[in-house]
């Protein structure tokens, strides 16, 4: 029988690692659910706190760099104001999403899944690595293959 994943441990390790993610991670709420395909996270508009949910199905296949590499993204989000103040006039899309994702993971492509979306990789690979999420996000709403 397969254990149970365990978010804690695996946060426990990045924070050994990466302690400047310690204080956030604190104040975070960390939900799993098998709901959504992989994590994410949110600014919850009733308790004004943030909240991580997670798949655990999925981060329990992860190896334990591409976990980490996980949790280092959804920090960032809330970090970077991904989910609050930098959100375009029409709000949260999933071209904003993806737009975040390729900043975020220009910095950090080494310790995340290959799936993860990454400047310079499949559809991104005319994309170049370092730019904001703004950037990105006017490159997407401008390129052909994202248009429909």
């Amino acid at each position: 029988m397969t254990k149970p994943f365990d978010l804690n441990a695996h946060t426990f390790a990045l924070l050994r690692q990466e302690p400047f993610f310690a204080a956030l991670s604190r104040r975070i709420t960390k939900m799993a659910t098998t709901s959504i395909p992989t994590a994410g996270v949110k600014l919850n508009k009733d308790t004004a706190q943030f909240e991580m949910v997670y798949n655990p199905v999925f981060m329990g296949k992860l190896e334990d760099i591409h976990l980490s590499g996980v949790l280092m993204h959804e920090f960032y989000h809330i970090i970077f104001e991904h989910v609050t103040g930098r959100l375009p006039p029409e709000g949260m899309s999933m071209l904003w999403n993806i737009a975040t994702d390729l900043s975020i993971n220009s910095h950090i492509s080494d310790k995340l899944p290959d799936m993860a979306c990454v400047p310079g990789r499949d559809k991104f690979e005319q994309y170049p690595t370092g730019l904001s999420a703004e950037a990105y996000y006017k490159m997407l709403q401008e390129d052909e293959q994202f248009k429909k």
